[in-house]
């Protein structure tokens, strides 16, 4: 390990030469990859304070860290131990290891080794503050998805994100893209086609179409973009509803769900009222990276009364 990191990192500023173009992106093959990048980064970035280097040359650093496909592929001695410090300061946070400990392997000068420790540190505080955070937004998650399930007798149900997929079996009869206002009566049209082709009855037809309609205009509406797709599955239909917008607000969603004619501008208004009216059942998956809404239809029979 020692080998790894030299005994002095002396900042040559003459092998500096600051860049004004962002470089290409390196690879980053998934949100952890970007997440750990950009922690890295700003170690390096942090670090890069101790050898009196300049801002504009600690912030094209920063942006190089993203580039590199290999660390070890980097010129500049300083930039790659540092690079390969934070790297390995990254590990040590995902493993959950004692940072003090770790750091008696590394023969490092003692302005490193203090600045290095208070930037773990500082690091694995916060984690762990977001940590209990997660675990009390997970609760309080919980409880509305109870209570919601329970007033709404089961026709509302709040699904984690990454269930979304096991409401995706059966046959897909059909996918739209959601981009315009003009994506939304092509939209109904797709529906209404495809459930004439299985012998849905026109009324039935035509109550599906608004709620459908009501879920792909709120994607434009809260989302900006997102697509419709239509399964059919034993006899039911599913239609699935998915955007990238910012989700719902967690604080919102018994107002949403409960009360008939609540509106902001995240939430559908009257549409949760008319979908739990109109389908078998309401589900709803939200995270900060979109969300996915899925009207569980019935495939034969008379409509659902109360219409």
């Amino acid at each position: 390990m020692k080998r790894l990191i030299p005994k002095f990192l002396h900042h040559k500023k003459e092998e500096q030469k600051p860049s004004h173009l962002l470089p290409p992106i390196g690879q980053l093959n998934s949100f952890q990859d970007l997440h750990d990048r950009a922690l890295i980064g700003w170690i390096v970035y942090q670090l890069a304070e101790v050898t009196d280097m300049e801002q504009e040359q600690r912030e094209t650093i920063f942006y190089q860290s993203f580039s590199s496909q290999s660390f070890e592929e980097i010129h500049d001695e300083t930039f790659r131990y540092l690079c390969q410090l934070a790297k390995l300061g990254v590990l040590w946070l995902k493993n959950n290891l004692v940072i003090e400990e770790e750091m008696k392997a590394l023969d490092l000068p003692k302005e490193y080794q203090e600045h290095f420790t208070r930037l773990l540190s500082e690091i694995h505080t916060e984690t762990i503050i977001q940590s209990v955070q997660k675990d009390e937004d997970q609760k309080i998650w919980e409880v509305y998805r109870d209570v919601i399930y329970a007033a709404t007798h089961g026709s509302f149900l709040l699904i984690e994100i990454e269930k979304v997929k096991d409401y995706k079996q059966g046959k897909l009869l059909c996918e739209v893209m959601i981009q315009e206002r003009g994506d939304i009566p092509k939209a109904r049209q797709f529906a209404k086609d495809t459930f004439a082709e299985v012998g849905l009855k026109s009324s039935k037809i035509m109550s599906y179409n608004l709620i459908i309609s009501e879920a792909v205009t709120n994607i434009l509406k809260h989302a900006g973009q997102g697509k419709m797709l239509i399964y059919k599955n034993d006899e039911e239909f599913r239609v699935v509803v998915e955007d990238e917008g910012p989700g719902f607000p967690l604080q919102i969603l018994p107002k949403t769900t409960l009360m008939a004619g609540f509106s902001t501008k995240e939430s559908l208004g009257q549409g949760f009222t008319l979908m739990m009216k109109m389908a078998k059942q309401v589900l709803l998956g939200t995270s900060p990276e979109g969300s996915t809404l899925i009207l569980v239809l019935d495939g034969k029979g008379e409509e659902k009364s109360g219409l």
